[in-house]
């Protein structure tokens, strides 16, 4: 009988391999064969699945946000939920502060620099900060003193990207001035009076 094979499952083998490869080299210096043999198919397997090197990426962007959505998602400790320190304690966590996020970080930056002349990965782009945002939303208007009105919320998690964007991409960019304790001591000093003001504290 042939050897069933899961597609999904090598799919994400290969989104897996090209995070990996871009983390060491940069996007640019990814072939699909080099995924290949990280993700340990051949080149056939990767372009039965993906047609070129940016569709590559975009899944393994996809990867990225799925990860990071799954954080957003993560429910808070009893009784913290609705606390503002917790809270941003939990936005730092979004930083570049191990390898594994500093490696997601890359993967952004990669494919914001591809974005910006291909109207495809620039709409998706769109689309995954759309739900990043509409998450956040969510999640503000459970602390404690929101108003429960959408569009403040809205306007207050786009803030909120942007500083976790702005922090992250210097990080990213230039990790030795940028530790971990300066991203976590800078993005709270930004997002405390943010989120107080937005609390009506």
């Amino acid at each position: 009988m042939p050897k069933l094979v899961d597609l999904n499952s090598q799919k994400q083998m290969i989104a897996d391999a090209a995070i990996r490869l871009i983390e060491k080299g940069g996007v640019e210096n990814v072939r699909l064969r080099d995924v290949a043999r990280a993700g340990k198919v051949t080149v056939g397997t990767v372009t039965h699945h993906f047609d070129s090197k940016d569709a590559v990426l975009a899944a393994a962007l996809a990867e990225v946000v799925r990860r990071t959505l799954a954080r957003v998602d993560m429910p808070f400790k009893a009784g913290k939920a609705n606390d503002i320190t917790a809270y941003v304690r939990r936005v730092c966590g979004y930083l570049p502060i191990d390898d594994e996020s500093r490696g997601e970080w890359r993967i952004w930056l990669a494919f914001w620099g591809r974005a910006v002349t291909d109207d495809q990965l620039r709409l998706m782009n769109r689309d995954y900060f759309d739900a990043f945002v509409e998450r956040i939303a969510e999640r503000l208007q459970t602390l404690q003193g929101a108003p429960q009105d959408p569009e403040l919320a809205r306007d207050t998690a786009d803030a909120l990207v942007a500083a976790i964007d702005g922090i992250a991409t210097r990080a990213t960019l230039n990790p030795e001035t940028w530790p971990a304790k300066r991203q976590v001591a800078a993005l709270t000093a930004l997002l405390r009076p943010l989120l107080e003001s937005y609390c009506g504290k």
